[in-house]
């Protein structure tokens, strides 16, 4: 119930309501940052390969042109100058030949390798043409070879051996050896070999143009993407930053500093404020100040049981001590007012303590209304009255007042007061003195006359 009570009465939002969303927010950008990066990496990795392909393809494709220019110039080579200065075979262009023919770098190789690549089909295409013109000019290059060959036989050696053989048709065979020649260099240094030749190099190099912008552009994208991704990444590293900033702040204000100014106030007793703060650092003020209330109640009531005389309801001779020391001072007239009950004892010898509660109340209620505030009841019998910015008058007044009143409450009260116009003229002992000294006599001439 009491939790209940304070719950209704602070509000607040609650710290609860903060952490959460933000423990929400800051698991959804350390998610965020592992996905960017990973897909940095991954596209890090695709520039990677894309350089690495567009190397390889354009190594491959040019290699297919190199292969095909090596054979067209040893074969050229040797069917333009068969016989070397000392009349033998010229077989080191064939040799040469030979070592190129056992690379797998032929037309056809190259083009089976690149279908296993993902090109596009123009890339493809151009690379087609190249292999088929190549393979038309290995063609011519072979048979020019075995045409001279028929006229300069080649003597069985490796890798000579390995060069393939074309098989000459009749016609060629009716030739005569210079006729063989001539035809050999038609075939190698005609136009067709030339156009051949020359759509080897254009279409390689075409391809190779192709296949460098492909790779250039997805190379490009994925340059792309890397810096928009760091970009976002940057952004949710800055998010994560001003998230913590903006926590941290608001833990700040919302709880650090209430419980710093809690810490400072507390030690002076004075009432926590209970509108600043979560909801949690709002109930600690709310609790500490019914608490400090409770405290301050029951001070307040053993103050006044300490300070008040149970009976009568009159400050007791402690206060008027305490009054006595606050009143040290000058500047001001004082009256100085002490009285005693009498036949109290009497009264309660015979008619019993009650009563002479009753008559100790009706004594009490009769010096209060006639003295004001500060009345005091000494103990037993005895009590006591100050009356401040007084003139000898008013103070006359007052005792009429006093013993009009005892006679409607049927109450005997010995009174004496001592008067100074000037309380710094004199002390409150001597006032005290001569007031006790005239109550004294007046209670010892009532008793006179009665005995």
């Amino acid at each position: 119930m009491q939790n209940k009570r304070l719950n209704n009465r602070v509000g607040g939002a609650s710290a609860n309501a903060l952490t959460m969303p933000i423990v929400v927010i800051l698991s959804i950008l350390h998610v965020l940052i592992i996905a960017v990066i990973v897909m940095i990496n991954t596209n890090s990795s695709n520039l990677s390969i894309i350089n690495s392909n567009a190397g390889q393809y354009t190594q491959e494709a040019t290699s297919l042109l190199a292969g095909s220019s090596l054979l067209s110039e040893t074969s050229s080579n040797f069917v333009l100058m068969p016989l070397t200065e000392a009349g033998e075979v010229n077989v080191a262009p064939l040799q040469a030949y030979a070592g190129e023919l056992s690379v797998p770098r032929r037309g056809d190789d190259i083009l089976a390798q690149f279908k296993t690549h993902k090109i596009n089909p123009e890339e493809l295409g151009l690379l087609e043409n190249a292999a088929e013109s190549a393979n038309y000019m290995l063609n011519a290059q072979l048979h020019a070879i075995s045409l001279v060959s028929s006229v300069y036989p080649l003597p069985e050696i490796k890798p000579l051996t390995d060069i393939p053989r074309v098989e000459l048709t009749e016609a060629e065979q009716a030739m005569s050896g210079e006729a063989r020649m001539a035809a050999a260099r038609t075939l190698i240094l005609g136009s067709v070999y030339g156009m051949n030749k020359q759509s080897v190099s254009q279409n390689v190099n075409a391809c190779v143009g192709v296949l460098q912008s492909t790779s250039a552009q997805l190379a490009a994208r994925a340059a792309r993407r890397i810096t928009l991704l760091r970009t976002v990444l940057w952004i949710i590293t800055v998010s994560i930053i001003v998230v913590l900033i903006v926590t941290f702040a608001t833990l700040y204000r919302q709880l650090l500093s209430p419980l710093g100014r809690f810490v400072t106030l507390i030690p002076e007793d004075v009432p926590l404020d209970e509108t600043r703060g979560f909801r949690e650092v709002r109930l600690v003020a709310a609790a500490y100040n019914d608490v400090l209330k409770r405290r301050n109640a029951l001070d307040s009531i053993l103050r006044s049981a300490a300070e008040t005389d149970a009976l009568t309801n009159l400050p007791n001779r402690y206060r008027f001590e305490q009054y006595l020391l606050e009143s040290e001072s000058s500047g001001y007239s004082m009256a100085v007012l002490l009285f005693d009950v009498n036949f109290l004892k009497q009264t309660n010898d015979t008619e019993g303590h009650l009563a002479g509660d009753r008559l100790l109340r009706d004594a009490a209620h009769c010096i209060s209304s006639c003295f004001g505030e500060n009345c005091f009841r000494f103990g037993g019998d005895e009590f006591a009255a100050i009356v401040k910015d007084c003139t000898p008058d008013a103070i006359d007044r007052m005792v009429s007042d006093f013993e009009q009143a005892e006679k409607e409450h049927n109450v005997s009260i010995s009174m004496g007061y001592a008067y100074a116009e000037e309380i710094g003229q004199t002390t409150f002992r001597k006032l005290l003195n001569e007031a006790d000294q005239k109550m004294y006599a007046q209670k010892k001439a009532i008793h006179s006359r009665l005995t």
